[in-house]
């Protein structure tokens, strides 16, 4: 199995419109192994599109909880569940995660009892394990050190950016965030440094269309994401070989296009871009 990081879904926010691109999710294939990072609507069937198996999820990371990041993760777990053998799944989360995943298998206790009587199912409560991570390294084996950033996502305090580092390359997913200096750091001559961004005349746009439904939206968006052009000089600053840019605020094909994304980021940063697109797979050589 080849190493590759492969976009689920690619557009900020859990509101979803017709022939739009799915919430946040992706998968980091290193060394043979999958590991899922976030898990917003469509991650599932994402999953499977991109031609993986449901014996193959084994490790899931979540970046912080909102909704748009974790709303599918009981869902992905249990589909899993009914869709392989029984297989341990790892979740890692900031703190809240072993109470979000109790209160998704008590909510769906009827139908798991059902299939475990009727279909002779393992019991899903034995199949996966929890561990909710502060900053520092979350995860350590022989082949993979995943380490955990805490950066500025108001009002959300526990948001991290993850770095996935094995003896050739380094990966790294920034969360949602604000312009925050230090991930530059964090991320410096990262092989691929996967990014969100707002296009700040867009989202303008889109915050008077949806006044009535969201009338703080504008100040969210202003103290929590990172305009295109920061995202440019983060990318410079860490000196990343490639910067994936994902998590659209608004989404391409709301008022804002792929070339709009482009020409702002390329105001502050010259390296290897790629724009973002759901199901894109970007292959990752070994150094």
């Amino acid at each position: 199995m080849n190493d590759r990081l492969v976009l689920f879904g690619t557009k900020g926010g859990p509101r979803l419109i017709k022939g739009g691109s799915w919430p946040t999710s992706q998968a980091l294939v290193l060394n043979g192994n999958v590991y899922v990072i976030d898990a917003g609507l469509g991650v599932t069937r994402q999953f499977i599109e991109a031609g993986f198996t449901y014996d193959q999820l084994e490790s899931i990371f979540i970046t912080h909880h909102h909704s748009d990041h974790n709303l599918e993760l009981g869902g992905l777990i249990y589909t899993s569940w009914v869709g392989a053998p029984a297989h341990k799944i790892n979740i890692f989360g900031p703190s809240g995660l072993k109470k979000l995943i109790t209160h998704f298998i008590e909510s769906q206790s009827f139908d798991i009892n059902i299939r475990i009587l009727d279909e002779g199912l393992h019991d899903i409560r034995e199949c996966f394990s929890c561990a909710e991570y502060d900053q520092g390294v979350i995860f350590e084996d022989d082949k993979l050190k995943v380490e955990a950033l805490r950066v500025q996502h108001p009002p959300i305090d526990d948001c991290f950016a993850l770095k996935f580092e094995t003896a050739s390359v380094k990966i790294v997913f920034g969360a949602d965030t604000t312009y925050f200096p230090p991930l530059a750091e964090f991320a410096k001559d990262a092989d691929i440094l996967v990014h969100e961004a707002i296009h700040l005349g867009a989202a303008q746009k889109i915050c008077v269309l949806l006044q009535e439904t969201k009338p703080k939206l504008w100040a969210h968006f202003q103290a929590s994401h990172t305009s295109c052009e920061d995202v440019g000089r983060i990318a410079s600053a860490a000196n990343c070989k490639t910067l994936v840019v994902n998590h659209f605020v608004p989404e391409i094909g709301f008022n804002v296009t792929a070339d709009d994304f482009e020409k702002a980021i390329r105001t502050t940063f010259t390296g290897k871009l790629l724009i973002g697109k759901d199901l894109l797979t970007i292959p990752i050589a070994s150094n």
